[in-house]
């Protein structure tokens, strides 16, 4: 299980995080919101590469502050992976051994998904999109228990998104996945959601819903949560309000439009 209690980061004078609350405990949950929402340092702060400002982080009951060697936790965030100007065959083959797994399965994965001219490569010569389903697949091949997943589909063309959000799916292991695009929800249909924008987050709802899902401008009574943004309250509402969820590409498109 995660827990994220009362964050706040503050790197020099800016706060990147504030009071974000997140449980992640037996499901997935996406989240979503634009570039610059805060998504990444939420995930660095989890893995303990940003430090924590005040409030609290815990995976499996342990301060990530204080824990080390977490084994059961993976990521697809580059700069873990990033290791003596490797190449990624010697990358995957460290990762699995730390991760004290065969490296069988992920140089089988780099088959699978037409990937096999990146294994002599240093990851900062690969483009971006393979770059990332590269560290997805590291990800995924560590017997973790919850996998970090930072905008996983982030320039990796339509192919490849399929058959990774297939083993997503199929996976038995808990997920947190950020993302800016509204289209990915559509595959996600048993996971939760949240919104996340200007360093706070909103949630958890059911993507499930979606369909009932409405944004109004305002503080609207009964609301399912309401957001408070530098464009004003917005009310996240069921089954009526000012403007459906899905029919937005993003979030900010959505509040610019309930805005109107």
């Amino acid at each position: 299980m995660l827990h994220v209690k009362q964050l706040d980061i503050v790197l020099g004078k800016t706060t990147i995080l504030k009071d974000v609350n997140l449980t992640v405990n037996g499901e997935k949950v996406v989240l979503v919101g634009p570039n610059g929402s805060g998504k990444s340092t939420l995930f660095r702060a989890i893995l303990g590469l940003v430090p924590i400002s005040s409030g609290s982080i815990s995976i499996f009951g342990k301060d990530v502050r204080y824990a080390k060697g977490l084994l059961g936790v993976s990521t697809n965030i580059d700069e873990v992976y990033r290791i003596a100007n490797l190449n990624v065959k010697d990358i995957i083959e460290i990762y699995c051994e730390l991760k004290e797994v065969g490296n069988n399965k992920s140089l089988n994965m780099i088959k699978e998904f037409e990937l096999e001219d990146t294994l002599g490569k240093r990851i900062y010569k690969l483009s971006t999109g393979q770059a990332k389903m590269v560290c997805n697949i590291l990800a995924l091949n560590q017997k973790a228990e919850i996998l970090l997943l930072d905008e996983p589909f982030d320039n990796v063309d339509q192919s490849r998104r399929r058959r990774f959000m297939d083993l997503l799916q199929n996976g038995n292991f808990e997920i947190l996945m950020s993302t800016h695009e509204f289209e990915l929800l559509k595959n996600l249909k048993d996971w939760k959601l949240c919104f996340m924008l200007e360093g706070k987050l909103w949630g958890k709802f059911e993507v499930s819903q979606l369909d009932r899902l409405y944004v109004t401008k305002g503080k609207v009574e009964g609301a399912l949560k309401v957001m408070d943004t530098s464009l004003g309250y917005f009310s996240i509402t069921l089954d009526k309000g000012d403007v459906q969820v899905r029919s937005a590409t993003n979030l900010s498109s959505l509040l610019e439009a309930a805005a109107e």
